[in-house]
């Protein structure tokens, strides 16, 4: 059995070069209260499923205080600060009480290369919401019976069986080739 799929992370890339806005007021207003709380929230969004935290519950909010060690009225301000400067979602953050932010995940892009769990997407946006396609029915128009037509019952498509290759044989505990694959291989590099 292959290892569960995850959307968290054990790191994230802490630049040291690049944009120093963000650190520079955080330290001016809030000391190093402010770089840690930035840093920890960083790493608390790389452990949380997704890389989203949402504080709509006070038992989140307290445990975002109690992890990052800031007092509420310090952490909803650097909050503050952080979604004014763009390095947290705004509509996000105030309609819901989430925080993400977009550049962490960005910058964990080449985890994810390395692995078959996509990359999170934006928690509440439209393209990860379940899609909700018209049916064939909804789309045409429907006869009625103040048309003079009766309305015809909905037909079931008939499914359509898959096509079958040639057979593949077990050539050792977890390699399954078809005699044309294993032929080639053999052809190739020799039998064993």
């Amino acid at each position: 059995m292959g290892r569960p799929k995850k959307q968290t992370v054990d790191y994230f890339p802490h630049y040291v070069g690049g944009s120093r806005k963000t650190i520079f007021l955080l330290e001016s207003d809030y000391g190093n209260d402010g770089y840690a709380f930035w840093f920890k929230l960083l790493e608390l969004l790389g452990s949380n499923e997704g890389h989203y935290y949402d504080i709509s519950s006070v038992a989140n909010r307290r445990y975002l205080y109690a992890y990052t060690k800031v007092e509420e009225e310090t952490a909803t301000k650097i909050l503050d600060m952080l979604v004014d400067l763009g390095n947290i979602d705004k509509e996000l953050y105030s309609e819901r009480k989430i925080i993400w932010c977009q550049s962490l995940v960005d910058n964990l892009k080449d985890v994810y290369d390395k692995r078959t769990t996509p990359l999170p997407k934006k928690p509440f946006s439209d393209d990860i919401l379940p899609e909700n396609p018209r049916k064939e029915e909804e789309t045409e128009e429907k006869p009625t019976e103040k048309d003079g037509n009766k309305p015809k019952p909905a037909q079931k498509k008939k499914s359509t069986p898959k096509k079958t290759g040639p057979a593949k044989v077990k050539r050792a505990e977890f390699v399954a080739l078809t005699d044309e694959e294993y032929e080639k291989l053999v052809n190739e590099y020799g039998r064993k």
